[in-house]
């Protein structure tokens, strides 16, 4: 029985199958093995930066405890928004000087900047003739709002790194001086008690800066008392100890909340320390970038989100600053527009969600915030233990 010979065609089909399979065989490899080049230059660092902050979770809430107890954060203090002189009394960006008719407005002979005066309690400057009732006035209230009854309104739309902000450093100035006239006139206490305020009001803008700037001031209260021989026994400032701990908790409490830390992480380092005195700030903090990479996560974050946006709603910050940026906070979206997003432009030939997961990934890895400062302060504890 005769054998059938080949046919071409069917010799031409198989051999065009096994290039088209080779083909896309090659093609799964190469988008496999790109996918895992990309994911590679962020999946570790998100993967370090989550093993962090879960093993340091628990020494935080015991700072922040610690922190809460002291009397500074328990103060009788009258409600109210001192928002409204604050925010017109002082320079705002790009201003460098306060309006004219400012009470924090200082006299040409005095230092002008804080970095200026040094040596301040040393120093052979005569504050004697300086109004401190506007200090006075501030006892009023106990929180400042920057969100609201701004000298400019605050744009429909937020960019965070760019948004206007007071000069907080007028305050360390004038707390020298403050300081520096309590001392000379006998009345150090009367002093302290303006500074102590001044300092929660800049607390509680419920903004990392305003908080640094606390810390600052009641720094300089600490420095006037320490210069004394035999202070007043009603005199009694926060401690080294607790200011120390002030910079471990306030600066890291932004990395506890960060999009990438774990959600059961994150809604901990909110919840505890009875009050958990950094919760605001955090929140304000994060908001930016929770609002800012919304659109991109897509599913992957759905859980952190539910928790940020579930400890937003709580009204226990007291003000509303947090929301506002979260309301009305910049989008990547708006930044990809605009055309700020330069340096991943690549990135934008992708397709679709496949881009955007890459992006937000990238993004999330190249700046979350560190916890220098409560570990050191964790050696430190550590060491005298």
């Amino acid at each position: 029985m005769p054998l059938n010979r080949p046919s071409p065609r069917g010799s031409v089909l198989r051999i065009l199958v096994w290039i088209v399979s080779i083909v896309l065989i090659l093609g799964i490899a190469a988008a496999f093995g790109f996918d895992r080049m990309l994911r590679n230059k962020y999946e570790p660092a998100i993967g370090a930066f989550r093993k962090e902050v879960t093993e340091h979770v628990g020494f935080f809430c015991e700072q922040q405890t610690l922190l809460a107890k002291d009397a500074w954060f328990h103060e009788p203090r009258t409600e109210g928004d001192a928002g409204p002189l604050l925010n017109a009394w002082l320079a705002w960006d790009p201003q460098p000087e306060p309006p004219k008719d400012s009470p924090l407005t200082v006299p040409a002979h005095l230092p002008q900047k804080s970095a200026d005066l040094k040596d301040w309690l040393t120093a052979s400057i005569d504050v004697s003739t300086l109004d401190f009732d506007w200090m006075r006035k501030l006892r009023a209230y106990d929180r400042w709002d920057i969100a609201r009854n701004t000298p400019t309104p605050l744009p429909a739309q937020i960019n965070l790194p760019e948004a206007p902000l007071p000069y907080f450093g007028t305050l360390q100035l004038w707390t020298k001086f403050r300081l520096l006239h309590g001392l000379r006139t006998g009345q150090p206490v009367e002093a302290a008690r303006d500074v102590r305020h001044l300092a929660w009001l800049s607390y509680r803008t419920d903004t990392l800066l305003g908080g640094a700037i606390a810390r600052a001031l009641l720094k300089l209260e600490r420095e006037a008392y320490d210069a004394q021989s035999s202070p007043v026994p009603e005199w009694q400032p926060m401690s080294q100890e607790q200011l120390d701990r002030m910079t471990a908790v306030f600066m890291s409490s932004t990395a506890f909340s960060n999009i990438a830390a774990p959600v059961e992480v994150a809604k901990q380092a909110r919840s505890c320390g009875a009050p958990a005195v950094s919760r605001c700030m955090a929140l304000t903090e994060s908001s930016f970038t929770f609002k800012y990479l919304q659109p991109l996560v897509g599913s992957s974050y759905d859980e952190a989100y539910s928790a940020f946006t579930q400890d937003l709603a709580k009204p226990t910050c007291a003000t509303s600053l947090a929301r506002t940026y979260w309301e009305r906070g910049f989008t990547i979206e708006e930044h990809r527009t605009a055309g700020k997003l330069e340096e991943h432009a690549w990135l934008d030939s992708l397709p679709g969600t496949y881009a955007a997961t890459h992006i937000a990934g990238i993004l999330i890895a190249i700046g979350p915030p560190n916890l220098k400062h409560l570990k050191e302060l964790r050696t430190k504890t550590d060491g005298a233990r």
